[in-house]
């Protein structure tokens, strides 16, 4: 019979309490569980964690989660620091692993610890665009301000941001108190070879622009704009500064530790990204998007000749929890629009997210993986005809131009995460709805997402162009070539 002291039934307790808050890739979310509104499906599927005593009798919370549902990058691990001490061995024995991989852990930024208590500095720092906290050991992933061109968080995703904000990534070597909580990724996910491409003595195009406030660089795809969960050392701003830099701001000093995100670039979207020296660019860019004052341009490849001209269609907001909550369920992180403009001012002020793009030219293109000097290869058949459309962006919404393309019936070439919703909207499967079987629509919408993957290689679009407040960029040829044809 297994018995236990207080400090431990303490732990066992504060551990039941965090079974159901988990990092962004996991099942369940707690903002759900705090508002109380997990339905029966979810509620009913068993936990992806278990709680084991680790060789020194501290509380884990383990993920078991089949290795073949998940990667290993996403697998995480909780625990609760029994007894003050060093936090590489802390992480060595919480992760099992040696203690030269739990000091490399910390080195990449994969080891979090939670704070029980936010001061009111700290609590200020989550609402600035940069972190003025006294402890060097203990920082924020990078932070983009929000602007009107963002996705707007309904209540659920706002508190489950800001207790997330409460967790810090951990960066040097350092002590732990007891009774921290401690977030751990084994198993970081790694970016090493679009990173590289940043080294300036194989690829000097990479920085296209630079002034005393911004820099512009052409981001390979592959390489996350922001950092990763589990590695804070290889997105576009660091592997900017480590290959790039050293950068200096206007008043000569060196930036550190990388250059600030001014604005996203999906991962497996190459392209100009804009980066700031200082925050107050950060915070001049960020009102030039809520002015629409920054023009962007992009080059999208498809099998499909995509209509030419403005494209107005409308996501639906509340569908953004459902796909909040799908992701948490471990499905894609997909959008969906509709076509039909909301039948009243009221619904589409408070439930729709207008999506506004214009294509501008679409022409035929060869594809030859052969000559086009690039390391990329497109898996598609050589007979399949290609087509690559000028796309000018008015409003910018996450998965925008994928997601209103896809709905005209051109999804971007391997865009797995689109392609399967090809012709498909929210209007005309309500439609389907209204004409026939109530759950037609709703059968065939739910078969197109579960066929959706997120693409592990980089997928025919390019931020091709940048223009704001007389700075303009352009990227260099994308992966798929220029092999124009009249």
């Amino acid at each position: 019979m297994l018995t236990m002291g207080k400090q431990q039934v303490a732990a066992v307790m504060v551990a039941l309490l965090l079974v159901f808050f988990v990092c962004e890739e996991e099942v369940y979310s707690f903002s759900q569980m705090r508002i109380g509104r997990y339905n029966k499906a979810t509620t009913a599927k068993k936990s992806p964690f278990s709680l084991v005593w680790s060789s020194s009798s501290e509380m884990i919370m383990e993920d078991t989660t089949s290795s073949e549902s998940k990667p290993d990058w996403r697998k995480c691990v909780y625990s609760i620091v029994p007894k003050s001490g060093a936090l590489n061995l802390a992480v060595s024995q919480v992760a099992n692993v040696t203690l030269d991989h739990a000091n490399h852990l910390i080195e990449m930024g994969a080891v979090w610890a939670k704070m029980d208590s936010v001061t009111t500095e700290e609590l200020l720092d989550q609402y600035s665009s940069s972190s003025s906290s006294s402890s060097a050991s203990l920082q924020y992933g990078d932070y983009i301000p929000q602007s009107n061109e963002e996705d707007g968080d309904d209540l659920d995703a706002y508190i489950e941001r800001m207790e997330n904000q409460r967790f810090r990534r951990i960066l040097s070597p350092t002590t732990v108190e007891a009774g921290t909580d401690l977030r751990i990724y084994p198993t970081p996910r790694r970016f090493t070879k679009p990173c590289e491409q940043f080294n300036s003595k194989t690829n000097k195009g990479r920085l296209l622009y630079q002034d005393t406030t911004f820099l512009i660089v052409d981001k390979p795809p592959m390489l996350p704009s922001q950092p990763d969960s589990s590695n804070y050392v290889e997105h576009c701003s660091a592997c900017a500064q480590r290959y790039l830099g050293p950068f200096q701001t206007i008043e000569g000093e060196e930036v550190k530790p990388h250059p600030l995100l001014c604005h996203r670039v999906d991962t497996n979207v190459g392209g100009c990204v804009v980066l700031s020296k200082d925050t107050n660019g950060q915070r001049v860019f960020s009102k030039l998007q809520r002015e629409r004052k920054v023009k962007k341009v992009y080059l999208a490849l498809t099998n499909q000749p995509v209509p030419i001209g403005m494209h107005i269609h409308w996501m639906w907001a509340p569908l953004h929890s459902k796909r909040r909550q799908k992701m948490n369920d471990g499905g894609p992180p997909c959008q969906l629009v509709s076509h039909t403009p909301p039948s009243s001012r009221r619904s589409k002020r408070k439930s729709w997210i207008r999506c506004i793009l214009e294509v501008v030219s679409c022409q035929p293109i060869q594809i030859n993986s052969k000559e086009d000097g690039h390391d990329y290869h497109t898996n598609d058949d050589d007979d399949l005809q290609h087509y690559q459309s000028t796309v000018r962006l008015v409003t910018g919404r996450k998965h925008q131009v994928r997601a209103q393309l896809a709905s005209l019936g051109a999804p971007i070439v391997r865009d797995t995460l689109y392609q399967p919703l090809a012709g498909i909207t929210l209007d005309n499967t309500m439609l389907m709805e209204e004409e026939d079987d109530e759950q037609v629509g709703e059968t065939i919408l739910e078969d197109a997402i579960d066929r959706c993957v997120i693409p592990n290689q980089p997928i025919g679009l390019q931020a091709h162009a940048i223009l704001f407040a007389n700075v303009k960029a352009k990227a260099e040829t994308p992966w798929w070539g220029n092999n124009l044809l009249p």
